[in-house]
């Protein structure tokens, strides 16, 4: 009998990224097929919602093409969504009820705040961390119940089942996680043709998340990086002995690499993979490995 294979699937502009895994036991997940494929034109537009019927069907042709050779039988998928189709954001929550139902009706409360003119939003969240006194430090995703079911409606077209949905700078976490600071004590800048994620990590704890579409043009990401430092300074205070990683898409200058150095005042470790698994498919394989690990 063979086994259950996983799939993740990264949506960016101008590329669609496939990977398969085999679940290998107690060694994590074995790559055993992957494709980057260029979807024709601009047929992702910003807002997925909008796609005309003749971009809709070349970019069903295009997840053929990148899914067919290596799911063999498996339709079920875990998807990446580009960053900015949600919100990602950590909350802290005094006096936070344990029971799931009561705590997902405060969670909605804080977004209604926080994103004031937004109707019809899903959402989930994860606890952090808990206080003695109660409070709690939460990790919510937030997207328009529209803009997800625009994308599942189009992996359900092309004849897939959208299992799971994420983000791509969390995905990218995912694959990358055991690679930074051992004590967990790390910052993570992402970047891609859409712009920059910054992260950090506490003890292994996501305790800051920011991203910013910029663009691909690396020196705007680095601009975008230095405002983004400069002004969340308490956020980044306390930082000084955290590691800083860099995970490109793309490959990076040298130029690019010393002004992100000089951005955080220390080397910063460019996080490489190989042949088979390039950095590009880093959202890819975080959002596969999530479904095989069960969330």
């Amino acid at each position: 009998m063979k086994s259950r294979r996983y799939v993740g699937i990264d949506m960016q502009r101008g590329e669609i990224r496939a990977v398969s895994l085999r679940k290998r036991w107690r060694k994590g997940g074995q790559l055993v097929g992957s494709h980057i494929c260029t979807t024709p034109g601009d047929s992702i537009p910003e807002d997925l919602r909008q796609i005309s019927p003749g971009a809709r069907q070349a970019l069903i042709k295009t997840l053929h093409e990148a899914l067919l050779p290596i799911v063999i039988k498996e339709r079920r998928v875990a998807l990446s969504l580009p960053d900015h189709c949600g919100y990602v954001m950590t909350l802290e929550v005094d006096r936070f009820p344990r029971l799931r139902g009561e705590g997902k009706e405060v969670v909605a409360w804080q977004i209604g705040k926080l994103l004031p003119g937004l109707s019809e939003l899903q959402f989930d969240y994860q606890v952090l961390t808990r206080s003695p006194g109660g409070g709690v430090r939460l990790l919510v995703i937030a997207a328009e119940k529209d803009v997800v079911a625009a994308y599942e409606n189009l992996i359900r077209q092309a004849g897939f089942i959208p299992e799971q949905v994420g983000f791509y700078g969390l995905n990218v976490y995912r694959h990358w996680r055991y690679r930074l600071d051992p004590e967990g004590d790390a910052i993570l800048v992402s970047l891609n043709q859409e712009g920059i994620v910054v992260q950090s990590f506490r003890d292994g704890v996501l305790e800051y998340y920011r991203s910013r579409a910029v663009g691909g043009q690396v020196s705007r990401q680095v601009q975008e990086l230095h405002r983004i430092v400069a002004g969340y300074g308490r956020e980044f205070s306390g930082r000084g002995r955290f590691r800083a990683y860099l995970h490109a898409d793309k490959p990076v200058e040298q130029a690019a690499q010393e002004a992100l150095n000089e951005c955080f005042g220390r080397k910063v470790q460019l996080l490489e993979g190989h042949a088979d698994s390039p950095p590009a498919l880093a959202a890819a394989l975080g959002a596969a490995e999530r479904m095989m690990m069960g969330g």
